[in-house]
């Protein structure tokens, strides 16, 4: 787990200047781990109420699991670093390495829309509800991205200090939205933003089989979940 800078290899050199999200940041990440927070709340109550067979239970804790690494995904402390020589961004496991002599130029958009702003008058509840996040991109030579950073968990103030840091050119857009952004720069935008469906999709289907398993255990008579051997008997 990277976290802090004493954790960077020595081989990247020393650090000449080290950034984390401002703290003010921290309000969209808590929001974003209420819902996993509940779920492992109401699977630990429900385990302490009914006495389950060791196949459910055994999902029920894989579920918790993976609630728990999505908490902690968006709550662990970030941090960027650069040296003389490198650019390095924390991960769950390692360090994202870029070399400085790879980044030719960022990119910063200080409001990334999505592909939902698009044709939605200016003002209106659903604009502002779809008026972006900061973003902002490490291009090589060749325009390929080399590196980013999601306003989801970084500030737009912090992008910007990086962004100047690390390359003598910015691109700058104030607002923008992922299909003009793809166009202008392809390949920086993620499938996951040009077709947010598919990924709505995915995660309504995961979050309906989980409210199941879990109404089925908290809902369903004792003699019915004996019957599908879901409490011992």
């Amino acid at each position: 787990m990277a976290e802090h800078v004493y954790q960077v290899p020595e081989k990247y050199g020393e650090a000449q200047g080290t950034y984390h999200p401002r703290i003010h940041s921290y309000h969209r990440r808590i929001f974003a781990s209420i819902p996993p927070a509940l779920v492992i709340l109401a699977i630990i109550f429900l385990l302490t109420r009914r006495r389950f067979a060791l196949p459910y239970t055994i999902i029920l804790i894989v579920v918790v699991i993976a609630a728990a690494f999505a908490i902690y995904s968006v709550l662990k402390p970030n941090i960027v670093v650069r040296t003389s020589t490198h650019l390095l961004r924390g991960r769950t496991i390692g360090w994202n390495v870029v070399p400085l002599a790879n980044i030719s130029q960022t990119v910063f958009a200080e409001r990334l829309a999505s592909k939902k702003s698009m044709n939605l008058p200016d003002g209106g509840a659903k604009s502002l509800r779809h008026k972006g996040i900061p973003a902002m991109w490490a291009l090589n030579s060749a325009g390929k991205k080399v590196f980013r950073l999601d306003g989801r968990i970084w500030d737009g103030k912090t992008m910007r200090r990086i962004a100047a840091d690390i390359s003598d050119q910015t691109v700058v857009y104030p607002r923008i939205n992922v299909v003009q952004m793809n166009k202008q720069h392809p390949g920086l935008v993620t499938f996951n933003e040009l077709h947010p469906g598919w990924k709505s999709a995915a995660v309504s289907i995961v979050s309906l089989i989980v409210l199941i398993v879990l109404a089925a255990g908290a809902l369903l008579p004792e003699e019915t979940l004996r019957q599908f051997n879901i409490l011992w008997s």
